[in-house]
């Protein structure tokens, strides 16, 4: 591998950007729940009168059918949530360990750097011998 392209601000704004995505899918999920009860209601019933006689509130084929479907999905739609929380959380902590793991390396290569001896120079010159110190930027 030549390198490593994570922008950890870039990172930081695409989670922002799930957030909000989220937080606009909760409304949807909540309405949807409302939609389906009035398409079940607005379907009818096979009950005499209708859904505004006798048997109102009663649901017809329509409604049961679109109850049954909401119970069969209810899982696969509380995945999705699930699912991106994780996901952004991976996300996230790639990152840190990415720049923690940056920082290490960064700072590894300056003590190397700081311990060398440059044997064409008098004496065994180091650059501790120079005034140069190893946790120098």
């Amino acid at each position: 591998m030549k390198g490593w392209d994570i922008v950890p601000s870039g990172v930081a704004t695409v989670v922002s950007h799930v957030g909000d995505v989220m937080k606009a899918m909760e409304s949807v999920v909540e309405a949807y729940s409302g939609d389906v009860q009035g398409a079940a209601t607005s379907a009818g019933t096979l009950a005499p009168g209708g859904a505004s006689g006798e048997h109102k509130g009663q649901a017809g084929l329509v409604g049961a059918a679109l109850a049954e479907f909401v119970e069969g999905t209810a899982s696969d739609v509380q995945f999705i949530g699930v699912r991106v929380g994780k996901s952004v959380t991976g996300a996230v902590d790639a990152t840190l360990a990415y720049k923690a793991g940056d920082v290490e390396m960064a700072a590894e290569a300056q003590r190397r750097a700081a311990g060398v001896v440059k044997p064409d120079m008098p004496h065994g010159w180091t650059p501790a011998s120079a005034g140069w110190k190893a946790d120098r930027p």
